[in-house]
């Protein structure tokens, strides 16, 4: 108990020895954090929005009222569409079902005028999502147009193509500025930790001269830097959870329950880290 309760005083003395470099060192681990977790976030919101919209029709077949009352045909079509191996799946949305669609959204006005239901029965198909961002994919438009009784086909490979271009932007992005930041953490724990190790140089030479044990000697030293790593992670936590509560109505994604507990879980590491390489350096 004697050991733990040394090892605490330890710990703080040395944490409130440099006060401006271990100021600065938590500053420095509350902000990495900080964009780490920014980082995660968008990340992962990126990958939500990749994956709701490939969920949706990425294709649209209109068809002419022939095809649509001629149920042979029209199951043959279907038949054929969901051997491409572009395709996952094809839904039928019938003409009634598509002018309730219509009255839902836009509502019944604009279709009080007409006598009968102008609106096209259609095919939403959903793209294969292992090739959804091949090449390939752009030749589909071509194939359904070969069918007859096809009215029209309406493409929105585009727009997943964007996002996909956005999403490995951001990707090689963020690694390049999370690599440097975690540099930026470990070189201000590992710093601030060898800063306290030169000013209480006397007292280590002493300690060993009497036969103190490494452990004894180097175990506050690392808990120090452990302790910045947890005060840097509670800081990051709370500026993330306000940054969550002004960001409410956008729909971004933040992970689940264990995000915040990572983020802390990753200061402490760092701390541990950062501490344990000053440590191995300046007291073999």
């Amino acid at each position: 108990m004697g050991t733990l309760i040394y090892f605490i005083k330890e710990t703080f003395r040395g944490f409130l020895q440099a006060k401006l470099m271990t100021f600065v060192s938590i500053i420095t681990i509350a902000i990495t954090l900080f964009f780490l977790g920014c980082i995660i976030v968008g990340g992962l919101s990126v990958r939500r929005w990749l994956d709701n919209t490939s969920k949706k029709a990425n294709v649209i077949v209109y068809l002419e009222d022939e095809l649509y009352e001629d149920s042979i045909k029209c199951d043959s079509l279907i038949l054929g569409i969901n051997l491409f191996e572009e395709v996952d799946s094809v839904y039928m949305v019938g003409k009634d079902e598509a002018w309730e669609e219509f009255e839902k959204n836009y509502g019944p006005e604009m279709l009080d005028a007409v006598n009968e239901n102008p609106l096209p029965a259609r095919l939403d198909i959903t793209l294969n999502r292992k090739l959804i961002y091949a090449d390939a994919v752009g030749t589909l438009k071509s194939k359904l147009q070969r069918f007859e009784g096809i009215e029209g086909v309406n493409y929105s490979y585009e727009l997943l193509s964007v996002l996909k271009r956005f999403n490995k932007i951001f990707i090689w992005g963020a690694s390049i500025i999370v690599v440097v930041l975690l540099f930026a953490l470990h070189f201000m724990i590992a710093n601030t930790v060898k800063l306290t190790i030169y000013a209480r140089k006397d007292l280590i030479v002493n300690m060993q001269y009497v036969g103190a044990t490494d452990f004894f000697i180097k175990t506050p030293f690392v808990l120090e830097g452990i302790l910045q790593g947890m005060i840097g992670g509670i800081l990051a936590i709370l500026s993330l959870s306000i940054l969550k509560l002004f960001l409410y109505r956008f729909s971004l994604y933040w992970g689940e329950w264990y995000f915040f507990p990572a983020i802390f879980s990753v200061g402490v590491l760092f701390g541990w880290i950062g501490s344990t390489s000053a440590v191995r350096r300046f007291l073999m």
